[in-house]
């Protein structure tokens, strides 16, 4: 037995977005949204059932389910499993979208009802290690709920690592069938104690599917291994332009350095040069001295030392520097 990956196209609209098997949605949707009691959805109308898509059309790669309960509330559930760092931002507009649509002309402020956003992702969106977050909006004071118009939630499915033996409660076992249940040839009987669960997994039986469904998941497979290929390939290049990037940098460093050492090494010689310019210059006038001192000519201490007597009294004038 094989299973569908629930986070393909056209499996999660089999699952979820059927209005014969809604009971399914209404499971995952409670579970996920934390509803009991008055507040859980009790009947859910589908917007849009699920239909096969043509092949095709079949390029979209946001998948999602909307759905309106007996009390007006809408639910939108979208599956994106391609990292889009503007999905929260989509996720408000969506949502935003969804509560204005809803007042039709001459309708009252007051018809208006809630809008619940699911997002289930295949990446990591927000900080913190939960696998389920949710967003609302605030009094920044009390922390009291007093704006209702929108409610976001999301499931990062890479931050959810429980092992079916730590499954605790039934969203956990939801977050587990979305994660895993691609990979597994036999549904756990942890999960289909819940009768919606065991439910979704028959819906993801590839063994119960039409050649058409079939066709379409396998173009939908075929579709993310060549996208995840590319990405990895992409990586890869980045990965190669970074480290080339790298050592030229390190190139760069080192020629800095030993240009810099280079430098050093010039001014040192050239230090040492006049120093030793310096010393024989003086060497000249200390020989130009004694030999005036003992009486020769001038014009034989300037064959032998090129000094004359008026520069060797200036050398003397100036402190013999």
């Amino acid at each position: 037995m094989s299973f569908a990956d629930p986070t393909s196209d056209i499996a999660f609209k089999k699952i979820f977005g059927s209005q014969q098997r809604s009971h399914i949605l209404i499971s995952f949707l409670n579970a996920a949204l934390g509803f009991t009691g008055k507040a859980a959805i009790a009947e859910l109308e589908i917007v849009a059932p699920n239909q096969v898509p043509h092949l095709k059309n079949f390029y979209d790669s946001t998948l999602d389910v909307r759905a309106k309960d007996k009390a007006g509330r809408e639910f939108i559930v979208e599956m994106q499993v391609e990292d889009n760092k503007d999905f929260a931002k989509r996720a408000c507009y969506y949502t935003a979208k969804a509560y204005s649509q809803q007042l039709k002309k001459s309708q009252k402020y007051s018809s208006l009802r809630p809008v619940f956003f699911l997002g289930i992702l295949n990446f990591n969106c927000f900080e913190g290690d939960d696998c389920i977050s949710r967003h609302l909006i605030l009094n920044e004071k009390t922390k009291k709920q007093e704006l209702e118009p929108f409610e976001f939630a999301f499931i990062e499915l890479k931050k959810f690592t429980k092992k079916e033996a730590e499954l605790s409660n039934i969203v956990d076992k939801w977050i587990y069938f979305l994660k895993h249940a691609g990979s597994l040839k036999k549904a756990p009987k942890t999960l289909t104690k819940v009768p919606e669960i065991g439910e979704a997994f028959e819906v993801a039986n590839q063994h119960l599917w039409t050649p058409e469904e079939l066709h379409v998941y396998e173009y939908w497979e075929d579709k993310e291994r060549t996208r995840i290929s590319a990405l990895e390939s992409a990586q890869e290049a980045t990965r190669e332009a970074e480290n080339a990037a790298r050592q030229a940098k390190e190139a760069t460093r080192e020629a800095e350095k030993a240009a810099r050492e280079a430098l050093k090494e010039a001014q040192r010689e050239k230090a040492a040069r006049k120093q030793i310019e310096a010393s024989a210059r003086r060497d000249k006038f200390v020989t130009a001295e004694s030999m005036r001192d003992d009486g020769l000519a001038e014009s034989v201490i300037k064959r032998y030392t090129g000094v004359s007597l008026a520069q060797l009294q200036a050398w003397i004038s100036s402190g013999r520097a």
